[in-house]
């Protein structure tokens, strides 16, 4: 009953489309963007029944985001113009905002079709969630692999310490005196200075703090 109802207000030309098989949720909106058919499909994707969203403005009963930000209703609003002129928009993105307070990505299309009191718009909704839940994967992992990477691309940048060097450098980032470094590696003092004076050489500083400093930014040291 509730489909027939929907469709007396849909002209002739329209409900074979309608009619036609598909996978895809399906709502229609008239040329005073209201919508004028929502099938059972858009009702189980949205948790939004056709009772309640048939005769709505489009742009107040859907909610969501596109992938740039803009709101959907805004979306809905320009493709409506864009069919006014006689232009088609391609399909997009959108992050559907749902009942349940979810938001759940779907690809949409349309079809514009003429009448006699303008254009009627077939709004064709595809659930994409899973797709760009794996995107984000693949994103996120790419971001990790990047990230760890980054130090060797830059490895032109990082001096070439001698494994006693870098021993040197960490005791010296933990706050330990020449004295000191020189009793926890069994060194003399003499070769311990001899030690910074080479850190420094090789970074480029003119400071204990300014080598430390250095050797942080290039990575040399990592913080706990």
């Amino acid at each position: 009953m509730s489909s027939l109802r929907e469709h007396t207000k849909i002209p002739q030309t329209l409900k074979s489309l309608i009619e036609a098989r598909t996978a895809d949720a399906l709502f229609v909106v008239d040329p005073e963007y209201r919508i004028v058919h929502w099938d059972a499909r858009a009702e189980s994707l949205t948790g939004l029944l056709a009772e309640e969203m048939v005769g709505k403005p489009c742009y107040e009963a859907l909610q969501g985001e596109c992938e740039g930000g803009n709101p959907f209703s805004e979306q809905l609003l320009s493709v409506m113009r864009l069919a006014q002129e006689g232009r088609s928009t391609p399909s997009y993105e959108v992050r559907l905002f749902t009942r349940s307070g979810g938001r759940r990505w779907v690809t949409v299309s349309n079809l514009a079709v003429e009448a006699e009191e303008g254009p009627y718009l077939v709004y064709l909704v595809r659930d994409s969630q899973k797709a760009h839940e794996v995107l984000e994967i693949a994103q996120e992992l790419i971001r990790l692999s990047s990230s760890k990477s980054e130090p060797a691309a830059n490895r032109k940048d990082v001096p070439e310490l001698t494994p006693r060097q870098l021993e040197v450098l960490e005791l010296l980032a933990r706050g330990k005196s020449v004295k000191e470094i020189g009793q926890e590696l069994y060194l003399s003092q003499a070769t311990v200075r001899n030690h910074v004076r080479s850190l420094l050489q090789a970074l480029g500083a003119h400071s204990q703090i300014e080598a430390l400093a250095k050797a942080r930014k290039i990575g040399l040291l990592h913080e706990e």
